[in-house]
């Protein structure tokens, strides 16, 4: 592809998004800008997202964009996010004007055999994992076609990536695991619509014809929810959320999309939170999924996003060999995948 069309979409994401930004490209470039940066690691798909992207190519009834948003649609509904990763990152304080998250680059960055090996076990994967066998997939089902591409977009503090796609028609972002919002990761395992599309040009409308199509019979919100809310919200809120969290069981979704839906429901009523980390028993690695705590009528809970259950607790009671406050003020070594 033309690097001028890479050159314009980082001009168009710098007009657009807040923030600094960088293009993460695959190596043998020649493009050299110092927002640019290429991949340490050779972009592979997973087996199961390879099966259907050769099932694409040869499917003759659908156009790229309704492809590119079927692959969207799998990914987010045979995977999970890694919350994981966020127990690892470090909290910079070196300025007291501008107190950031630094992410390790050993978690879903940097990998080796061993940490491929160790994914094939499970479907949790991170944000750069996802921008990466999803720009893949996107870049085999485009082919030959010179005036289209697929990149890496990331924040310069490596914190999210995303997938960019532009061209001569288009320019796109696709992200479907924003971990400040509920993510389409977890949306589309609910039936709900997809909003993690944010589209920076599109000359024809083309690739929002198909975002609107793919959005046809599904709401924003589930209905059981909404009903929900008309008799509970502002009467009883604790029986609001406990009634919402028995919707939340009902479906398929994991730790990480539990706690993310109801982070938004309980700070919807204005209620500060406080993360708080529970380590997951049993399993075959020494992981951690974020819970939530809150003060509400005198009364401390714990939303409790592994068990998906609300509970009063007195803080000072947990068992801090399960319960973790503030992990990014220290260092952890990990290793697994």
């Amino acid at each position: 592809m033309s690097d001028e069309y890479i050159r314009k979409f980082y001009n168009e994401i710098t007009q657009t998004l807040e923030g600094d930004y960088k293009i993460i490209l695959e190596p043998n470039r020649e493009l050299t800008e110092d927002w640019i940066e290429y991949d340490q690691v050779k972009w592979e798909m997973d087996e199961p997202i390879e099966k259907l992207v050769k099932k694409l190519l040869n499917e003759t009834t659908l156009n790229l964009e309704d492809k590119i948003l079927s692959i969207y649609k799998f990914i987010c509904l045979n995977y999970i996010y890694d919350d994981n990763v966020l127990y690892f990152f470090r909290r910079d304080t070196s300025d007291i004007n501008n107190i950031k998250y630094i992410a390790v680059d050993w978690y879903g960055r940097i990998i080796d055999e061993r940490w491929k090996e160790n994914r094939k076990k499970h479907n949790r994967r991170v944000c750069y994992e996802f921008a990466r066998f999803y720009a893949k997939a996107i870049n085999k089902l485009i082919g030959a076609n010179d005036n289209l591409e697929a990149c890496m977009v990331g924040d310069k503090e490596n914190t999210h990536y995303v997938v960019g796609l532009t061209g001569d028609e288009y320019s796109i972002i696709l992200d479907l695991d924003d971990f400040n919002k509920i993510k389409d990761l977890t949306r589309l395992k609910l039936g709900l619509t997809i909003t993690g599309i944010k589209i920076l040009r599109d000359n024809n409308g083309k690739f929002q014809k198909a975002v609107d199509k793919f959005n046809e019979d599904r709401l924003n919100e589930l209905s059981e929810v909404e009903k929900i809310k008309e008799e509970l919200r502002g009467k009883d809120t604790i029986k609001y959320f406990n009634s919402v969290i028995d919707v939340l069981k009902t479906y398929k979704i994991d730790s990480q999309g539990f706690l993310e839906y109801m982070r938004s429901i309980i700070e919807n009523e204005e209620i500060e939170i406080e993360k708080i980390w529970k380590e997951v028993k049993g399993g075959s690695e020494k992981r951690y999924v974020r819970c939530l705590v809150f003060n509400f009528d005198s009364n401390t809970y714990l939303l409790d996003s592994v068990d998906k259950t609300l509970n009063i607790i007195d803080k000072e009671k947990l068992d801090k060999n399960i319960f973790i406050f503030n992990p990014e003020e220290n260092e952890y070594p990990y290793y697994g995948g």
